[in-house]
């Protein structure tokens, strides 16, 4: 599944909430510099609702991963590789149907209570008997404790591919959870877990996690002191100007100038790509299923001034494939590893007369059926990179005789069109994921249908096709990397030739980080981990590698 977080992770827009009172406890103070908690900026909410439920409505950051953890730590910046956290040992059989999961014996609960087995035993078996929890749709038909520390993870298919998935679900305690009439609604305010952190204080616009001493790996993490404060646009943009956070995720508008310029000696950004974000067309729209005219709307689209305008170069166009760059570029097929979208206003215009789509006495083109190309484009107003993106697609199709009006609305709005296909053309975001095919499991699976109008959770242009639905499938039935690099091939394929979704952004892993008082974070010569603190293991992998900046 793809939850609306994984469009938060990805294009967290300009910050949103609290105010700067919440960071002044934790301003600059001369030698107490070295009793600053680090600072992260990772919400864009006004006030925090005290959850931090891994697994129950929208936890609070750094409730995955840190309070509760991964078997093993798993980062997109090294797609196919994971190290053991929880778990010491990983075995599949044969057809991949039955993993084999061996556990550290030094782990406790911060109440004093093992982790052992029954607590893996008992998170999967959540998974499949609350599906709610199950937000990354692993196939689980069983789970069983071997001994105290051997669990075997039965599936109903072949599952290779979603090795990271399984090893990076937060592992929680059966003794607390057990006790929940429904794990999957449950407002946690008081958490009990195993990971290296656990929550010191919680207040409506500032929470604080300290380091729990009695972790099995305390000594990895320097940094004592987590703190997690909410911000409004303006405070977001004062508080990186004023050099008061630490790591943050979040697209800012003239990072440079407003961030970077102040301090460039210990001031940076870095903005891998980690997904991408689409012209999204309901395909279940007898219209939208016409090829040509969504080759038409392509060659009309100039990525490249998108990228310009609207996310001001940090970032060029994505590639036809959809697979983002640097992140996935070694998997871009040879063939396609040089091609990039045409803008051809020419081309575009022949495409849409050929294809039958004339132009009326306004310049409006109409549908051979005779509805005429008028669409209104729905976006949360809240979502301010994909407001100045939409407004420049209209100005952009209008040139070719279709008219793409934006439309405002609230997120709440927004998701419920988006998921129960009440739009005909909107905007929408898949995540990277470990490897491609997670991105295109998310965006193309037919495994995501519903019936009738209950919503979808992924593929929100409703791409329904056999051959997809094979490669994919061909895919995740095997371990072997060849096969599995032909599968990507093909989807690639299917990606350029028939077009299913848009690429038109590169959704980036949006992360500013400053170095005066810590030192350590990931960039371009050192990609370790995505660096936005919002993904569950790779915040675990940035927090190890910190240190106090020595000056």
């Amino acid at each position: 599944m793809t939850p609306e977080v994984t469009r938060r992770a990805l294009m967290l827009g300009t910050a949103g909430a609290a105010g700067t009172a919440a960071l002044s406890g934790c301003s600059r103070g001369g030698p107490a510099d070295q009793d600053q908690p680090l600072r992260i900026h990772a919400n864009d909410s006004t006030t925090f609702q005290p959850n931090f439920n891994p697994y129950g409505g929208v936890p609070l950051q750094g409730a995955s991963g840190l309070i509760y953890e991964n078997l093993r730590l798993a980062t997109a910046m090294s797609p196919g590789e994971s190290e053991p956290w929880l778990a010491t040992e990983l075995e599949w059989n044969e057809d991949g149907t039955v993993l084999t999961v061996t556990l550290r014996e030094d782990v406790e609960f911060t109440d004093g209570e093992r982790l052992d087995a029954e607590d893996v035993v008992f998170t999967f078996l959540m998974h499949r008997d609350v599906p709610a929890t199950n937000t990354v749709a692993l196939g689980i038909a069983d789970a069983i404790a071997l001994d105290s520390r051997t669990v075997q993870i039965e599936f109903d298919g072949t599952s290779f591919a979603q090795e990271a998935d399984i090893c990076t679900r937060p592992i929680v305690p059966e003794h607390v959870f057990s006790a929940f009439e429904d794990p999957s609604t449950e407002q946690v305010a008081d958490p009990v877990g195993s990971g290296p952190y656990q929550l010191e204080r919680f207040s409506d616009q500032l929470y604080t996690f300290v380091k729990n001493d009695g972790h099995w790996a305390a000594e990895e993490f320097e940094p004592r002191e987590l703190a997690w404060p909410s911000f409004t646009t303006q405070t977001m943009n004062t508080a990186l100007q004023a050099g008061e956070i630490d790591w943050s995720g979040g697209f800012i508008a003239n990072i440079d100038q407003i961030f970077v310029d102040h301090d460039p000696e210990h001031r940076g950004y870095w903005y891998p790509g980690n997904g991408t974000v689409n012209l999204t067309f309901n395909l279940e729209k007898e219209l939208f299923q016409d090829l040509e005219l969504r080759r038409g709307i392509s060659l009309a689209v100039d990525r490249r001034e998108i990228a310009e305008i609207a996310y001001q170069q940090y970032f060029g166009p994505p590639h036809p494939t959809g697979l983002p760059r640097p992140t996935f570029e070694e998997f871009i097929a040879e063939e396609y590893r040089d091609l990039e979208f045409e803008v051809d206003l020419e081309e575009a215009e022949r495409v849409l007369d050929e294809a039958g789509y004339e132009r009326g006495g306004d310049g409006i083109r109409v549908a051979p059926d005779g509805t005429p190309l008028v669409f209104e484009l729905p976006i949360p107003s809240s979502y301010n990179d994909w407001v100045t993106t939409s407004q420049i697609l209209g100005s952009q199709l209008s040139k070719v005789g279709i008219a793409l009006t934006p439309r405002g609305i609230s997120f709440e709005q927004w998701l419920e069109a988006r998921d129960t296909g009440n739009f005909f053309v909107t905007i929408s975001t898949a995540g990277a994921g470990q490897n491609p095919w997670y991105l295109y499991r998310s965006m193309l699976s037919s495994e995501y249908r519903t019936e009738g109008d209950e919503p979808v959770v992924a593929n929100f242009q409703r791409w329904y096709d056999e051959e997809t639905d094979e490669l994919l499938s061909s895919y995740a039935d095997t371990d072997d990397e060849q096969e599995q690099r032909a599968a990507v091939e093909g989807l690639q394929r299917i990606m350029i030739e028939q077009m299913p979704t848009l690429p038109i952004v590169t959704a980036p892993n949006w992360f500013n980080f400053n170095t005066e008082l810590w030192t350590g974070f990931p960039d371009e010569s050192d990609p370790y981990a995505l660096g936005a603190p919002v993904q569950n293991a790779d915040r675990v992998m940035v927090l190890r590698n910190l240190t106090r900046t020595t000056n």
